[in-house]
């Protein structure tokens, strides 16, 4: 999810927990929920050290009870510590950090026990039906049609039922396609982005999993050895290669002057696939002289 949605739900929690006078309890589950997000301050130490960390380790739930006694410790020099306070806090980041295992991007949740990125390809971090059930919650509290507690706890069961049903799709169409990668797309809760890398070949499709149809196919010729040792020489293109689990060249040209490399991600290519693009530049002698990635 994006940090936006990740704040509204952290808003459910809020609204929720002011209904039971628990007003404290609800601001420690919304700081809770996007804290994780925080991340994003890597990047004023570069690039390259934001990519690596990047929902890495403020996302690990082995660290979340020390996050969250971190949040909790700071109320808690003036009000004296408050357990409720600190489950609360505790319960965001943990809906955080699973909210976004279901996602694309991949997340390191046991780190420092492991770096390996974990991801289930159920949703999206934009994801629409995701966001009217939401936004149906705040409808329905805020002209008083059903009690906060009553609408948090259906919003809860809707909201779980539609992460195990894609995920469950998701499942399938890569089962039925036979396809290294089915990513969800943004608007369409049926629709996938298939991705196959097979016999040389870069294979992409977009899959309706409603009617089973598939459309947009492309094949794209795999890079030769060399063009592959040219890229390997960019700090930047390495890092992404080990981010981003599709990324793959998809175009190489020539010129007098040097050779230029274009990199996409092929299994996320939501919103035409800007995220991850990698442009490589080499002069005539094979030596870097630009590179630069889309984040």
């Amino acid at each position: 999810m994006d940090i936006v949605h990740h704040a509204a739900i952290g808003g459910v929690g809020f609204v929720a927990l002011a209904a039971q006078q628990q007003e404290l309890a609800g601001l420690g589950f919304l700081a809770g929920s996007v804290f994780p997000d925080l991340d994003v301050a890597f990047m004023a130490l570069g690039k390259r050290f934001y990519l690596k960390r990047h929902q890495g380790p403020t996302h690990s739930l082995p660290l979340a009870a020390l996050y969250a006694a971190l949040l909790a410790a700071a109320p808690a020099l003036d009000l004296g510590w408050d357990w409720s306070l600190y489950a609360a806090v505790l319960g965001g980041i943990c809906v955080h950090v699973l909210l976004d295992l279901c996602n694309t991007f991949g997340i390191q949740i046991l780190w420092p026990l492991t770096p390996r990125r974990f991801c289930l390809d159920a949703v999206f971090f934009i994801d629409t039906p995701a966001w009217a059930l939401t936004l149906g919650f705040f409808a329905l509290t805020l002209t008083a049609t059903l009690p906060p507690g009553l609408a948090a706890m259906g919003y809860a069961a809707l909201f779980l039922a539609y992460l195990a049903a894609k995920a469950v799709m998701q499942r399938r169409t890569r089962r039925r396609l036979g396809a290294d990668f089915a990513i969800p797309t943004a608007f369409n809760p049926f629709a996938f982005l298939v991705f196959s890398k097979r016999a040389g070949k870069l294979e992409t499709a977009a899959y309706d999993a409603l009617s089973g149809r598939l459309s947009a196919r492309a094949d794209l010729p795999e890079a030769t050895p060399e063009i592959k040792d040219l890229a390997d020489k960019s700090d930047v293109f390495r890092d992404l290669q080990g981010i981003l689990r599709g990324l793959q060249i998809t175009r190489a040209e020539r010129d007098p002057e040097g050779t230029t490399i274009i990199a996409q991600d092929l299994a996320v290519r939501n919103f035409g696939g800007r995220f991850g693009r990698t442009e490589l530049r080499f002069d005539r002698d094979g030596r870097l002289v630009h590179d630069m990635a889309h984040i």
